[in-house]
């Protein structure tokens, strides 16, 4: 248990890989008249039997939630919390703008805000890749699902990303300090709010938001609006930004699918922008991205709470015992994917995993309604920067992770951007995030 507080993904890993893909905890006050365990799974199908009874295993956040009665309580309402009526009500009206029809005309845009994030980026000279990611991811997000009004936006988006940094079921520091600030973060979204109300936009979440009533016909309550914009705001950018870091810090690690990848790009693009029409359909960019999210999955632990006494693997489980879900383990399965602590973007020529076995976006009923958005902004952000830029890791970089709710790279992660054509150097990469990868020798 003192393991998994400070290092929680390498020791459930470390616990499946030594004890199976279900194991139960017992507590050290457990007794038999009072039991208190946890369990853990690393199982395609036991994730598959919880994700599909959504009535007997709830969703809840692995984080702490607040103070009762606090803004820090409200702004942790969001997706994950809402459960029957209304977590269908609230997929089903926020679905229209994250739905291919409406995503595939924003490609151009995506393309264009991209490139013009690439064209601020210093050529020669080491520059923070995770700084970067987020900003561009920052503006890709607000542009499209927030009504591009960046002077409301990015404030709060600031707060949004401290919010995600403090979370962990273990408050620390910052939890502590995100706490004083939550206040401050529910009157900007408020705010924020109260100028969307009648200016209706079907591409705006936030208008979309307030200006519908919610599964009751009442207006939305103050959790709502500021848990809801929190969560699905931080959701479009952090999950995005860490994922385009991770995939970048793979590929200067793995210079023949650098070259291949960079390839395929150029043979779809030549000197035009990145659009889906042009770079939809490449499968040496869909696998990369896909293998880099196998690999660092964006949300690499998950919690279920039986809401009812019920059974799991043969295992009887108690109401309100809880089970935590490895996704960066079932993730690593050896049977599906061979030598699965590496990266390998050619195996997804021959593999089609359930979002069972691949549980990046979620599965079943709870499933990341933003995964096409999501893909699309990755696919175009990673294309028009392979496009313009060679990308090498700093000889100084120091490259570590954190989990908190989603997995982040941290550290010193400092890129060159090079021109296309000019010599590039491969430096080994260093780093604590070495413990969740097996990066090949260079030569």
């Amino acid at each position: 248990m003192a393991h998994f507080a400070t290092e929680p993904l390498t020791a459930a890993h470390s616990a499946h890989s030594a004890f199976g893909p279900f194991i139960r905890i017992d507590y050290p006050h457990s007794t038999a008249a009072k039991p208190r365990r946890i369990f853990m799974i690393a199982d395609a199908g036991l994730y598959r039997t919880m994700l599909s009874d959504t009535v007997t295993w709830r969703n809840i956040q692995i984080n702490g939630r607040g103070k009762r009665g606090h803004a820090s309580n409200r702004l942790s309402y969001g997706m994950t919390r809402l459960r029957g009526e209304r977590h269908e009500h609230y997929r089903k009206l926020f679905a229209p703008p994250l739905k291919r029809p409406a995503i595939m005309p924003m490609s151009p845009e995506m393309a264009r805000i991209a490139a013009d994030q690439v064209a601020t980026w210093p050529v020669g000279t080491p520059f923070a890749l995770t700084e970067a990611a987020k900003t561009m991811a920052k503006h890709l997000a607000i542009g499209l699902l927030f009504g591009d009004d960046h002077e409301r936006a990015m404030p709060i988006a600031e707060m949004i990303a401290r919010q995600i940094r403090a979370s962990w079921i273990v408050p620390g520091p910052a939890f502590f300090s995100w706490i004083r600030e939550a206040e401050a973060q529910e009157r900007a979204i408020l705010a924020w709010a109260e100028e969307k109300r009648g200016d209706k936009d079907a591409q705006d979440i936030l208008s979309i938001l307030v200006n519908n009533t919610d599964e009751a016909g009442r207006p939305p309550s103050v959790a709502l609006i500021g848990g809801i914009v929190s969560f699905v705001f931080g959701a479009a950018y952090d999950t995005c930004q860490n994922a385009l870091a991770w995939t970048l810090i793979l590929l200067t690690q793995h210079p023949n699918a650098m070259a291949s990848l960079v390839a395929e790009i150029d043979g779809a693009l030549g000197d035009r922008p990145a659009t889906m029409d042009r770079i939809g359909t490449l499968p040496l960019l869909d696998a990369t991205i896909k293998e880099a999210m196998r690999l660092f999955p964006p949300v690499p632990l998950m919690m279920r709470k039986a809401t009812r006494a019920t059974m799991l693997g043969g295992e009887s489980i108690a109401m309100n015992e809880g089970v935590l879900i490895s996704a960066l383990t079932i993730n690593r399965d050896a049977s599906l994917y061979p030598d699965p602590d590496s990266f390998h973007p050619g195996r997804w020529a021959s593999i089609k995993p359930s979002p069972f076995q691949y549980p990046v976006f979620g599965a079943g009923g709870h499933m990341c309604p933003g995964i096409t958005f999501g893909l699309q902004m990755m696919k175009i952000a990673l294309a028009t920067i392979l496009s313009k830029r060679s990308v090498t890791l700093s000889p100084a970089a120091r490259i570590a992770y954190r989990t908190r709710i989603t997995l982040a790279p941290t550290g010193n992660i400092d890129v060159i951007m090079r021109e296309r054509g000019e010599p590039v150097r491969t430096d080994q990469a260093r780093g604590r995030f070495r413990q969740l990868v097996a990066l090949p020798a260079l030569t």
